[in-house]
């Protein structure tokens, strides 16, 4: 069990002992991003973070499958390029 507080609210978060370290980092990070907004406050605090967040996790998501992508087609290239040049040593096989 994990306890954590965050804006005056205390939580109780049942956690593995793998998972802990990660948890707290997520609620220090959540915690820093919150003072980014000291204009706002209370719910409104929450949801534009909320929003952030998930505009942060979007943005990441599309790069990674970017990057995936132009992996993939790297892979492609040097398997074909592979395949070529075995044909051309082995012209029987």
């Amino acid at each position: 069990m994990l306890t954590l507080t965050l804006m005056n609210h205390t939580f109780e978060i049942p956690c593995e002992a793998e998972d802990r370290e990660r948890l707290i980092e997520a609620a220090t990070l959540l915690e820093d991003k919150l003072d980014q907004l000291p204009d706002l406050k209370g719910e409104g605090k929450v949801l534009m973070m909320a929003l952030n967040l998930c505009y942060d996790y979007l943005h990441l998501k599309e790069d990674t499958t970017q990057y995936t992508l132009r992996l993939e087609d790297q892979v492609d290239t040097v398997m074909k390029h592979v395949a070529t040049n075995n044909n051309k040593e082995n012209p029987h096989s």
